[in-house]
């Protein structure tokens, strides 16, 4: 049985030991989308999970930073990518870019959940390359509220949110299909699909995250939510809009595993498994003196998964592969 003291200390309580290190094995024969790209990850974790086909992949950072990027490829080879990775040094870009390459080359949905550069970072540096990778978007599928309103809000993310806006929404990918982002839409991607959950919730505490867009995917008989760097007060209205709707198989943790939504948000999504997009750093909550010198509260919310019964943790310190 694992202790809660044992869950705070290290990763016994991580569902890694469910998983099976090293290589994948070998794809389904005559389905060239799902060939196993030919990219060294840093670590990948295979956890057998999904029915009817299909991957799933949650990436870590290339940098140990915080960001959020999955991959969700159907078993017919059709694929969404959420956010991507984060802007800063650009690894996390380079690695998406050349991952989908090699994945096949188009993404059929890209999706970004909130105006923040550890989510689109990974569009900005693929978009520094003049073949973009050799990769193409069939939509691109955002909700932000006006940009100037939230720079009034958030002055210091004016240089990376008007670089984005201007320069890569604006130019290197203006050409690009700009998918319907509203409240309620249904994408089928294949045999799977998803759905625009919420329309940004608009205040000024906390403003970008708090406009972050959820979506619910429906893949390999499990649902799954995204939910950005949703805060409390967007989760609040979302639990009070959507009520039974916000019940999902697995949940990826907001704002990184701390400082998101609440403990009632996530005893309203009642996961049997949480994804964590959370960098070494910030799940020891060790600001640079050691574990637990940091301010994060990545312990409180370890402690709400203990205490809502959830049985798998996945720690995006590797990258994970759900089969």
């Amino acid at each position: 049985m694992v202790t809660r003291k044992g869950f705070l200390t290290g990763g016994v309580a991580l569902a890694a030991a469910g998983g099976v290190r090293g290589t994948l094995g070998s794809p389904s024969a005559g389905n060239a989308a799902l060939t196993t790209p030919d990219v060294v990850f840093k670590d990948l974790q295979t956890v057998k999970m999904l029915s009817g086909g299909g991957r799933v992949y949650a990436l870590s950072s290339r940098i140990d930073s915080i960001s959020l990027s999955t991959v969700f490829v159907s078993p017919e080879g059709k694929i969404l990518v959420v956010d991507g990775g984060n802007l800063t040094r650009g690894g996390d870009g380079r690695f998406l870019g050349d991952f989908l390459h090699k994945l096949g080359g188009h993404v059929d949905y890209w999706f970004i959940t909130h105006a923040h550069g550890d989510h689109y970072g990974a569009l900005v540096t693929m978009a520094e390359k003049p073949d973009f990778y050799g990769v193409t978007i069939g939509e691109l599928l955002y909700n932000f509220p006006d940009c100037e309103w939230m720079l009034k809000r958030e002055p210091g993310s004016r240089p990376y949110l008007t670089n984005f806006c201007d320069n890569v929404l604006g130019k290197s990918l203006k050409d690009v299909k700009r998918g319907d982002c509203s409240l309620g839409r249904v994408v089928q991607f294949g045999s799977w699909s998803f759905e625009i959950l919420n329309a940004p919730f608009l205040c000024d505490g906390n403003t970008i995250n708090n406009s972050s867009v959820m979506i619910s995917v429906k893949a390999g008989g499990k649902t799954w939510l995204e939910t950005g760097d949703m805060g409390v007060e967007g989760g609040r209205d979302a639990m009070k809009k959507l009520g039974s709707r916000l019940k999902h198989d697995i949940v990826f943790l907001a704002h990184h595993g701390q400082n998101g939504t609440d403990k009632e948000f996530y005893a309203a999504v009642k996961p049997e498994a949480a994804v964590w997009p959370t960098p070494s750093w910030l799940w020891e909550n060790n600001s640079g003196g050691g574990p637990g010198s940091g301010t994060w509260l990545t312990n409180y919310v370890k402690c709400w998964m203990q205490d809502l019964g959830v049985k798998k943790n996945y720690l995006l310190l590797k990258d994970y592969l759900f089969v």
